[in-house]
């Protein structure tokens, strides 16, 4: 099962995705053919490149961390700068959630609001 969660601060009054998590293998199926896993890789690969290329974070304003062995995709920002990219942020959280309701046995969703 692949575990994601999201996690919620507030700036001005607004709940903002200030990071998240996605840890495990989904189990749909074998390992290079898994979709269910290609597809949340890709939402959160997709998420770094806006972060980074588009909305071009400096480096010390993101945290990210991959470890293959796990597997363990884990990026965080830092919670002023959540607003200028709140588009973004929500497209991919939506998307990880309907993933989640779709394939409900292979990606679970964690919410944690600071």
């Amino acid at each position: 099962m692949t575990n994601i969660t999201l996690f919620w601060g507030e700036s001005r009054g607004e709940k903002e995705l200030i990071g998240l998590e996605s840890k495990g293998h989904s189990g749909f199926s074998i390992e290079g053919e898994d979709v269910v896993c290609a597809a949340v890789s890709s939402l959160i690969q997709a998420l770094i490149i806006g972060i980074r290329d588009v909305a071009q974070f400096p480096d010390e304003d993101i945290v990210c961390k991959i470890d293959n062995s796990v597997p363990l995709i884990r990026v965080k920002w830092k919670n002023e700068r959540a607003s200028g990219i709140t588009l973004l942020t929500q497209t991919i959280a939506l998307s990880l959630k309907e993933i989640a309701s779709v394939y409900s046995d292979y990606v679970c969703i964690w919410e944690v609001y600071s």
